[in-house]
């Protein structure tokens, strides 16, 4: 009995033996791929594609020799400040450099290459932005449309995004609206990248995660509403109470079921129609007319700022269900149908004070 106790405990002690090896060589292996090796003086250049993420990066680097592990890469990147700082170019980097010598490396600018100003901006629906992304010879409309229109991007939150078959396009309302500089080689692809990467940081930030769970929204929910919330507004201020009067039609939607936003209908006018030569399915008709579906139309109508998403979760606090606005932009409040009708009516004096009879409904 008293030898099978030493057996065990001998066994038992090799056992613990070998874990503190495995362990010990484990670390050695992790320190020594995030330190780096030997330099010898050899490079590598790596060419960085506009709108690269940290797994595209972490691939090239491995592909060039120049680390081992993509997931640890990753890991210390994303917890050592690189993720979201990168460049694109060419690089030329040492072999055994360090993972810090690396990243540093990759975050700094590279030498001068000439480079084209794309201007998006907010309100601006995906064909208008290709019509702009064309302009500037940096692709076709159509290129444009079609990188809008897929979703094998390399963001983890892409997976909330509505592939209804009624959308117009996919990505609508992720196309972040903003003044960007491209190498003139830059593809559709790098493009709507680069507005997806803008938006995870712009738009996507903790806070507004935060306020999103909260809110009662999904992602491509907050995405649409944010898009009429910016179309229908005047200026920053009022957004806040143009959301205030779609959120109170939704949180009230037995007495008032729809938006009925006009700007919805502008986007079936000249978007929607256009885009079917003028035949559109129904099913896609109803998808967008809010004066005839209940809540939210299938997606986006446009491109939002950080304003209006903001607005769209944080609405005043209002007790209007109605708005109409005038030539001059002004915006006329009003909590019952009854309001609305006289809003209206001035409204129209002020436009026709300005040589336009009734309504302005752009």
């Amino acid at each position: 009995m008293a030898s099978n106790k030493y057996k065990k405990r001998r066994i038992g002690f090799v056992i613990l033996l070998l874990l503190l090896l495995l362990i010990a060589v484990g670390v050695i292996t992790v320190t020594g791929e995030i330190n780096g090796g030997k330099k010898t003086g050899e490079t590598v250049t790596v060419s960085i594609a506009q709108g690269s993420g940290t797994s595209a990066i972490a691939q090239e680097l491995k592909d060039a020799g120049l680390i081992g592990n993509t997931t640890l890469f990753k890991l210390y990147s994303r917890t050592h400040g690189g993720d979201g700082r990168y460049q694109y170019g060419d690089f030329t980097l040492e072999k055994g450099s360090s993972y810090e010598e690396l990243i540093a490396a990759l975050c700094s600018t590279v030498s001068y290459r000439e480079t084209v100003i794309l201007t998006l901006p907010e309100r601006w629906n995906s064909f208008q932005m290709a019509k702009a992304a064309e302009a500037a010879g940096l692709c076709t409309e159509a290129e444009y449309l079609e990188a809008a229109n897929a979703l094998d991007y390399d963001f983890d939150w892409m997976k909330d995004i509505s592939t209804d078959p009624d959308k117009l396009t996919v990505l609508e309302g992720f196309l972040y609206p903003e003044t960007y500089s491209f190498y003139t080689d830059a593809t559709a692809r790098d493009i709507v990248t680069t507005q997806l990467r803008e938006f995870e940081k712009k738009v996507l930030t903790e806070e507004n995660r935060a306020a999103l769970a909260d809110s009662g929204f999904t992602l491509e929910e907050w995405v649409v509403f944010a898009s009429i919330v910016q179309k229908e507004s005047a200026s920053v201020e009022e957004m806040y109470n143009v959301s205030s009067v779609f959120h109170n039609r939704l949180s009230n939607a037995g007495e008032y079921p729809r938006l009925e936003s006009c700007t919805t209908n502008n986007f079936i006018w000249d978007y929607v129609e256009p885009y079917y030569n003028d035949n559109v399915p129904q099913a896609v008709l109803d998808a967008y007319d809010t004066y005839g579906r209940n809540g939210l139309p299938v997606g986006a109508i446009a491109n939002a700022g950080s304003d209006a998403f903001d607005a769209s979760l944080h609405p005043n606090d209002t007790p209007y269900y109605f708005f109409v606005t005038d030539v001059e932009r002004t915006h006329y409040y009003g909590r019952t149908y009854q309001e609305h009708l006289a809003n209206i009516e001035k409204a129209k004096a002020v436009n026709a004070s300005r040589g336009y009879d009734g309504l302005i409904t752009r």
